[in-house]
């Protein structure tokens, strides 16, 4: 899974920025993206692989499919995650 090497990666540098005292919102918010991208898409190929027993209660696939959608959406949603990308790491005007 490449996305989850790359959010692992940026969550070092993000850790690594915090830690020599600067301000790592774009590093840490672009880790939180690729890492929910990254279980949303395992728990996809989970869901897929179990077919219909994915949802049997026996499995709790449907219970960690459900969790990983979570990621997506706390603390800080994927909209207002690139809101900030956009803003604050391309230059773009506010959009909201």
């Amino acid at each position: 899974m490449r996305q989850l090497r790359l959010a692992a990666l940026m969550t070092e540098k993000a850790t690594l920025l915090y830690e020599d005292g600067k301000r790592p919102g774009a590093e840490a918010n672009m880790a939180k993206l690729l890492a929910s991208e990254a279980s949303w898409k395992a728990a996809e190929a989970c869901l897929q692989t179990h077919g219909g027993y994915g949802f049997a209660e026996e499995y709790d696939v449907e219970r960690k499919y459900r969790e990983t959608r979570l990621y997506q959406i706390a603390p800080i949603s994927t909209n207002l995650i690139l809101s900030y990308i956009a803003e604050h790491v391309m230059g773009l005007p506010r959009s909201y």
